[in-house]
């Protein structure tokens, strides 16, 4: 073989065996580092999106039960053994059932938030009485339009119809 060659094939092969340089490592992580932070307040935000879906499913099942429990009994429950469901501890939500003074007008129930970064929830179930049309069960469930720690605002109960009380929307709609 012709000494040229030689040299070019080993000064070839030793190029290959030296790796990175620390520009290229440099370049690698710098990029790394943006998609991360692209990518990562968005994952953050779908896991807190997961969680609230917990709330919604509990408050929609028990303005359900509230309204078969209120149809058999003529009276809201006050507990959530008597409409037969069962809760368990949840690190997110603390659930609870407010009635009106004769648990035969209205029964809210809070998903009340344990963390700033969730927003909290309330339903209610009401009874309405219209005089066209008689008595009618209206329900509604409302999240609260920010992210905060404790309770949100009461539904209101009107004439017509149960609306989201102001600072939170309805779910749904």
């Amino acid at each position: 073989m012709k000494t040229g060659l030689k040299v070019y094939l080993l000064r070839r092969i030793l190029r290959q065996a030296e790796g990175f340089t620390l520009l290229e490592l440099t370049i690698v992580l710098v990029i790394s580092g943006i998609l991360a932070a692209i990518a990562l307040p968005s994952f953050l935000n779908q896991a807190s999106k997961a969680k609230q879906v917990e709330a919604k499913m509990y408050l929609g099942t028990l303005n359900h039960a509230q309204q078969g429990y209120m149809l058999e009994h003529s009276q809201f429950a006050n507990d959530m053994n008597r409409l037969g469901i069962a809760l368990y501890n949840s690190p997110n939500y603390r659930y609870s059932i407010q009635l009106d003074g004769t648990a035969t007008q209205y029964a809210v129930h809070h998903a009340e938030s344990l963390s700033s970064s969730l927003r909290p929830y309330v339903g209610m179930v009401a009874v309405l009485n219209d005089s066209s049309s008689g008595a009618t069960v209206d329900t509604v469930l409302c999240e609260a339009q920010t992210a905060q720690t404790g309770k949100a605002a009461q539904p209101v109960m009107g004439k017509d119809a149960v609306d989201c009380a102001p600072g939170s929307n309805a779910v749904g709609q």
